[in-house]
């Protein structure tokens, strides 16, 4: 057998294959011609329906390719377009909410000063090397 594969292109070639086979025998066999008749149609049909399909992908990816760009170019424009409104209004601007952008926060000194916490370092709080436990040798002193 020429192929044993599920796959419509290997399909179509099992039926090249008995197609080709059969053309000189329906001389002797003229109750297959019909049938015969009947592949070699559904094989042009098919072989034309795979090169449309071809085709397809080609234009489905030209026009993916097209869509990617243009994203890349409304992206770049909306960037260029929000720097010259943040110019225009300012950074921190609530106008800038109307047309999608982000305000920056206000940064600058806490309103009240930072507490800083004690450090709690006394001997009872601070962690002793762990005791040994039963059956494992002590340290060494250094």
């Amino acid at each position: 057998m020429a192929t044993q594969g599920s796959t419509i292109p290997e399909r179509i070639a099992r039926w090249k294959v008995i197609s080709a086979g059969l053309k000189p025998l329906l001389t002797d066999m003229p109750h297959l011609a019909d049938l015969h008749g009947q592949l070699e149609k559904v094989i042009a049909q098919s072989e034309e329906l795979d090169a449309r399909a071809e085709a397809l992908k080609a234009e489905s990816r030209a026009v993916n390719a097209n869509r990617s760009a243009l994203a890349k170019s409304g992206d770049d424009l909306r960037a260029r377009l929000g720097a010259s409104l943040q110019t225009t209004y300012g950074f921190k601007s609530e106008k800038l909410i109307e047309f999608g952008l982000q305000p920056r926060k206000a940064r600058g000194r806490d309103k009240q000063p930072r507490v800083k916490k004690p450090a709690a370092t006394t001997p009872s709080t601070t962690p002793a090397t762990p005791a040994p436990q039963a059956g494992t040798p002590a340290p060494k002193p250094a």
